[in-house]
């Protein structure tokens, strides 16, 4: 099975909605870097407690990375770590929503999915009635995605 890497974005979106048991659900193990742990905890709202109580169940890992080397300096420290440890894990799916940070990762040939496949792939299996119900959720507490893009998957 892949190793799953999640950037800070979805990881926040899924939290900031109560939502993280579908990462869960659907990938049993999921690492983060550092940096993503360190700026999941940046605010210390319901989203960064729903992180930290991942982590003390187990599922969600911290996982040390190498320096992250020659990425351009407009990614953030989460999105270089994350791919810097796809890097290190030929196997993995990295979880990433940011339109640099996903060019830059093909531009890697690194494996991603964006959060609106993830809710797709989620409704697909029953885990959840309604993908665009979360996507508004989630646009609602500030993180907006392309509800065409999920019509796109969809079709």
């Amino acid at each position: 099975m892949a190793v799953i890497i999640s950037d800070t974005g979805p990881l926040l979106a899924f939290a900031g909605i109560n939502q993280l048991t579908i990462l869960q659900q659907l990938f049993k193990t999921v690492w983060i870097p550092q940096a993503v742990w360190l700026e999941s905890q940046v605010h210390s709202d319901s989203a960064a407690q729903h992180i930290a109580a991942a982590l003390q169940q187990g599922w969600l890992q911290v996982v040390t990375v190498p320096t992250p080397q020659d990425f351009p300096v407009s990614l953030g420290d989460g999105e270089q770590e994350a791919m810097q440890l796809a890097i290190s894990n030929p196997s993995a799916l990295l979880i990433m929503d940011d339109r640099l940070a996903r060019r830059e990762a093909l531009h890697r040939n690194l494996s991603f999915v964006g959060t609106v496949k993830v809710l797709w792939i989620a409704e697909q299996r029953h885990l959840i009635s309604d993908a665009a119900v979360l996507l508004d959720a989630m646009a609602a507490n500030g993180y907006y995605l392309s509800r065409q893009l999920l019509q796109q998957i969809s079709e």
